[in-house]
């Protein structure tokens, strides 16, 4: 498994993907503003584009805004090991904190993000335009 920085002409195929890979896809004007500003890592593996996760930083606290797995990729524990990758670099770069929303449904992103330590300090009621709530999670680096 790689993480790299995503291109901007790497967008087609991060939308497809992130199209298929899940009911919630990101918002495709979104993802082309991360593209343009070097907010998207594209996570490879065997030289295959398996997924990728958006970040941002400010100050010392990093958010993971969206994380995405081919279909064909999940299951294999891709998303825990580009997440522990990301989260081991932003340390190095001085980061604090890593904070990120989910949905509660979200049983295998939690599991994940409860794996590596991430731990509940809120929750946004109605967050998702289906009505969902957010859990608000977050981990100390």
């Amino acid at each position: 498994m790689k993480l790299l920085p995503a291109r901007v002409d790497d967008f087609n195929a991060l939308v497809i993907l992130d199209a298929e890979a899940g009911p919630h896809p990101w918002s495709v004007m979104a993802l082309q503003q991360a593209l343009k500003e070097s907010r998207v890592w594209q996570i490879e593996h065997d030289g295959e584009l398996a997924g990728f996760l958006v970040g941002e930083s400010v100050l010392d606290e990093s958010s993971l805004l969206h994380l995405a797995v081919a279909r064909a990729y999940q299951g294999r524990g891709l998303a825990r090991q580009a997440l522990k990758h990301w989260l081991v670099q932003l340390h190095r770069l001085g980061q604090q904190r890593c904070i990120l929303e989910v949905r509660p449904s979200n049983v295998p992103a939690l599991a994940v993000y409860q794996g590596l330590g991430f731990t509940q300090i809120g929750q946004r009621r109605r967050y998702y335009a289906d009505g969902e709530d957010a859990w608000v999670m977050a981990l100390t680096l």
